[in-house]
């Protein structure tokens, strides 16, 4: 019972989810339950919109859309696409109306002694003696009668009679004559059809079968791949990633990628945001859903609107929305983040030593010591072979700070890699791409061997196992088919952390009613790892947060933490104007920094 009483934040820090599982009904009767009243009061505080920035947003939409537009039209790698994809279309064009002519074959038909056949068996029968001149477009059997008399033609004779033989030569002959003109006549708008230009579309940013061909056509494998057609996938979030580890010279494949990213962005402003703006904003206060543990790895989820869809930091719908998040009059917003947190929990789950390095050590650099991995000779040669692997990344870095065109090259080099490893790529030189069997190798067995580690021989193993994975305090993460599952449950085990968020928040609202700040501090919203909250501008008590927010983040959430949690804090008026808040500011440090929003 005395555990049972216990806050959220004083179970921590907890045992290893791999020592210790207490099962889901301790999660839920130790935080779960908790947590309730707190999204409870963060969807009843609601978020203040400014309506002149809402506006402001459309507009921004507007231009945007109109702006991608315009760089796709004059893109060269588009235009090359298209090109491409004109003569495809053309091609499909061309084949689907000729494939839809027809042979003289289907359309011939035994002689019946009618008007048509009779005609032309007489028209093809007079072809072949030499009185084409006599031709007509009908000949009736009286017609034949009269220009037989002086004639007197026996096969006229027996065409008239009626006792010509259907597959007598001359009867053939003028059947597959009149299948031929009948297929000519069909055929005709066919293969008029068949022949016209066909235009193509303007390159829509919002297709998935031309993000497909599109990125097909350059040579970009994806990295994510649907589960019902196995074809490759592109989201934004994909996209986003592709991009940031795509060589900055590249720069009309950049402009393509930020094009998507901003046409994507562009619907969910429109559909998302503004769309709830509109609809559940009542006095300037828009009241919205938050699902409690709504994902599978335990985060939340929303709507009306979707705040996990917000634009990245680098969109250029980033500023203009958090403009329309703003304080309520009297106060103003702070923000807080965990750092990394992802990354911190990794580090401390797989106890990887390259890991902890480089969220440690700041002399190191990830690219950089990623890069030494990959072309460890190449970066010997200018930065010399002497010393740890460490020492050699340590020197490396300095290189690049310096400006070593070679060395810089070097990283960005590093980073396709990375990025396709971290996604689980295997090694495709003998398709034509970039990652060796070396790099591979290293990457899993020099550069951190304890995440390789942690995935195969704890979270693949476990999973099959048992059928389900724990991820910490309780929550389970269920598969059925852990090799199919291994990116998205190994990956669960750093996003379940995002736990301490809510932890924090309800730490911090037990600590801000027990210091009677209710009314002066109030938690707004909570998006993965960052916190909202609406506080008076009193430098005393933005300290007293600050002070208390930066204590609850750092605490540890296992045994003898390697690489400690750490939070940043900004503030200001609205959500897109922040100013940082060092940790353990003095108030008049705050004071200065209130001044300055003024």
């Amino acid at each position: 019972m005395e555990q049972q009483s216990k806050r959220p934040f004083q179970h921590l820090p907890f045992s290893l989810p791999s020592e210790h599982d207490p099962g889901p009904k301790f999660f839920y009767d130790n935080f779960v339950s908790k947590f309730m009243p707190d999204i409870i009061q963060i969807m009843y505080a609601g978020i203040y919109i400014d309506d002149a920035a809402v506006e402001d947003l459309r507009h921004t939409v507007t231009e945007v859309l109109k702006n991608v537009d315009a760089l796709l039209l004059r893109n060269k790698l588009i235009q090359k696409y298209q090109e491409q994809k004109a003569k495809s279309n053309q091609k499909k064009h061309f084949k689907k109306y000729v494939d839809a002519t027809k042979k003289p074959e289907e359309f011939y038909r035994d002689y019946d002694y009618s008007l048509l056949h009779r005609t032309w068996l007489v028209n093809t029968y007079l072809d072949t003696i030499g009185c084409s001149a006599d031709q007509r477009e009908q000949w009736s059997v009286k017609d034949l009668k009269n220009y037989n008399i002086f004639k007197e033609d026996s096969v006229l004779v027996k065409i008239i009679d009626k006792s010509i033989a259907k597959h007598s030569d001359i009867v053939i002959a003028s059947m597959k004559r009149l299948s031929e003109y009948k297929a000519k006549l069909y055929n005709k708008p066919r293969y008029d059809k068949a022949n016209r230009k066909v235009s193509v579309e303007p390159f829509n940013a919002g297709s998935a079968k031309q993000k497909q061909e599109l990125f097909s056509m350059l040579g970009i494998e994806p990295v994510a791949f649907s589960d019902k057609t196995g074809d490759g996938t592109w989201s934004r979030k994909n996209i986003e990633e592709i991009k940031k580890h795509t060589p900055d010279s590249q720069l009309d494949l950049h402009e393509i990628f930020q094009c998507i990213i901003d046409h994507s962005y562009s619907a969910i402003i429109q559909n998302n945001f503004i769309k709830a703006f509109d609809t559940y904003t009542i006095d300037s206060v828009m009241h919205g859903n938050i699902r409690l543990l709504g994902a599978k790895t335990a985060r939340n989820t929303s709507n009306s609107p979707n705040l996990l869809n917000q634009p990245s930091s680098g969109s250029v719908y980033a500023k203009p929305l958090k403009k329309c998040f703003v304080a309520p009059e009297g106060m103003l917003v702070i923000q807080c983040d965990y750092k990394s947190l992802e990354d911190v929990v990794l580090a401390n789950l797989s106890g990887d030593a390259g890991k902890i390095g480089i969220l440690t050590d700041p002399t190191l650099d990830s690219h950089c010591y990623n890069a030494m991995g990959y072309f460890q000779k190449e970066v010997e040669e200018v930065v010399g072979a002497e010393g740890s692997f460490v020492d050699k990344v340590r020197r490396f870095v300095v290189g690049v700070d310096e400006g070593n065109s070679y060395l810089k090259d070097l990283r960005q080099q590093s980073k396709p890699h990375t990025f396709g490893l971290a996604y689980g790529k295997f090694p495709d030189e003998h398709k034509g791409g970039s990652i060796t069997q070396e790099i591979f190798d290293n990457y899993h067995n020099v550069l951190y061997p304890d995440v390789t580690k942690f995935r195969e021989e704890y979270v693949l193993k476990t999973a099959k196992n048992q059928g389900y994975l724990h991820l910490g305090l309780g929550f389970r993460i269920y598969t059925d088919d852990p090799d199919k599952d291994i990116r998205s449950i190994n990956n669960a085990c750093s996003q379940f952390w995002s736990i301490l968020t809510l932890i924090a928040i309800n730490e911090i609202n037990y600590r801000i009613k027990k210091a009677g700040f209710s009314d002066k501090i109030i938690i707004c919203s909570t998006i993965y790892d960052s916190i909202y909250a609406y506080i008076v501008p009193d430098p005393e008590i933005i300290k007293w947060y600050n002070d208390n927010i930066f204590e609850i983040g750092k605490k540890d959430f296992i045994p003898d933490q390697k690489v400690q949690n750490t939070l940043t804090c900004g503030i200001g008026r609205n959500w897109s104007e922040e100013i940082n808040i060092p940790v353990n500011a003095s108030a008049k440090q705050i004071k200065e920094i209130l001044n300055s929003l003024n």
